[in-house]
């Protein structure tokens, strides 16, 4: 355990350590999975807010995010502290996370422009306060490894947490609801924010107290880039827009599925609790697959990874809409199917960000880290964001209202809604990352070209 940085990057992160990091996302993804599972639903099934009031909600609040998460990145860029330039916003910001998080679910006696301001703001003080955590937490994976098989191997432990957080609140998480708030969903809602953001706190300072950022003398002392420069690197490095361009393709559209998954099992399937089953099979997929996608990332590539991640979950989507899958236990196999070819691409992504990065450095003898990852995190949750504005336009379209019984015509649409949209994103993303330009091999080549400038030993 250290509270430093070191120095160097000869040693292999331990098993310890990848844990230590991963238990950050855990946190951060006890509220986040909350808030893409539930807070469409809260807002229109409990606050009473119409599907296109909510939808505007997420969409504005990531326009905000346009605002904060470049500024996030160019402020990481430029901090120097004893415990790193990432680690200290982990222990710095956990409380204000948390305590916004927490603040999404309380249930105001207003109603209509009043209420949605209300809920506006609130969403909006959240989206900074994560900013503030999760892009220092994704960037951190820059300063633990540059080795790209050593980053596939942490982004696999990650994604186990990541999907634990998932199964924590997909499986537990209306029947908790149920528990603490019983006919009351709006206390159950906000018990159950205040259990996790509770647990977030204590999962980013165990990440904080657990990791430590390896850098070089060299990279200590080279003074920060430039604006021009940085600006210059970015439109320059091709890997980079290549990712930032597939996930703004792909993450919207699983955002959709996410949330469809309530409106389906409760109006067309007849079950709303049974959605968590629905939702722990992706989640469970989450913590299994690693174990199968870490070793063919390290014999293929991370790139190989993503696409046939993306066709995975689609030909499970396309089973569903075209077998008119609607037994539970067929839905819940079928979507396992789906949720392992989602995490392929969740596993890889941000640890794709990190080699970028490399890939940058070495086309413009520039380092820019943490806006690659600020920028990342835009197009993430923008997408997301996008996303739910999306569902909630289409949920109008087909006639959608909350609590009476739907139409024909709208199950049929919600089907397709949740099936038939994510592919096309998620295949377009595939179509994009085809073009990435380099493999695990070309990226080994290049740290070393790198630490040959550098004076240094590559990791």
């Amino acid at each position: 355990m250290s509270g430093q940085q070191t120095t160097g990057h000869g040693a292999q992160l331990s098993i310890g350590g990848k844990i230590g990091y991963a238990t950050g996302i855990y946190g951060v993804f006890l509220a986040w999975m909350m808030l893409s599972f539930y807070l469409l639903y809260f807002y229109t099934d409990v606050l009473g807010l119409s599907p296109t009031q909510a939808g505007l909600i997420f969409f504005l609040a990531s326009m905000w995010d346009g605002v904060t998460d470049p500024v996030m990145g160019w402020l990481i860029e430029k901090t120097r502290t004893r415990w790193g330039k990432y680690r200290p916003y982990l222990l710095l910001a956990a409380i204000p996370f948390s305590a916004s998080f927490a603040a999404l679910w309380y249930a105001p006696d207003l109603t209509g422009g009043n209420l949605f301001v209300w809920a506006l703001v609130l969403h909006i003080v959240f989206r900074t306060c994560y900013t503030a955590i999760y892009i220092p937490y994704t960037g951190l994976i820059a300063r633990l490894s540059t080795d790209a098989n050593e980053r596939a191997s942490i982004a696999g432990v990650k994604s186990v947490f990541i999907s634990l957080a998932s199964l924590s609140i997909s499986f537990f998480g209306l029947p908790a609801v149920t528990y603490f708030g019983g006919e009351q969903e709006a206390v159950g809602f906000l018990r159950v924010a205040l259990v996790c953001a509770t647990l977030a706190i204590l999962a980013l300072w165990i990440c904080f107290a657990c990791t430590h950022e390896r850098v070089t003398p060299e990279a200590e002392r080279r003074p920060p880039v430039k604006a021009s420069d940085m600006i210059k690197a970015l439109v320059a490095n091709r890997a980079f827009l290549l990712i930032f361009l597939g996930v703004l393709l792909f993450t919207g559209c699983y955002s959709i599925l996410n949330k469809s998954i309530v409106y389906l099992f409760k109006y067309d399937i007849g079950d709303r609790d049974a959605a968590r089953w629905a939702l722990s099979a992706i989640a469970i997929a989450g913590i299994l697959s690693p174990a199968f996608w870490v070793p063919i990332a390290h014999r293929t590539s991370k790139k190989f990874v993503w696409i046939a991640g993306c066709f995975t979950a689609s030909a499970g989507l396309l089973t569903i809409y075209f077998a008119d899958l609607r037994s539970v236990p067929a839905m819940v196999g079928v979507l396992f199917v789906s949720g392992v070819g989602i995490h392929g691409f969740l596993m890889t992504f941000y640890a794709m960000v990190a080699d970028s990065a490399d890939y940058g450095e070495w086309k413009s003898h520039h380092r820019v880290e943490a806006p690659l990852f600020g920028l990342v995190s835009l197009a993430n949750k923008t997408s997301l964001a996008v996303g739910t504005w999306v569902l909630a336009l289409l949920l109008e379209q087909i006639g959608f209202v909350a609590n009476v019984d739907q139409s024909a015509e709208t199950l049929t649409g919600m089907r397709q809604i949740m099936t038939l949209v994510p592919v096309v994103g998620f295949l377009a993303s595939a179509v994009v990352i085809l073009f990435f330009p380099f493999n695990t091999r070309e990226h080994q080549q290049m740290v070393r070209e790198i630490a040959d400038r550098r004076g240094q030993q590559p990791a």
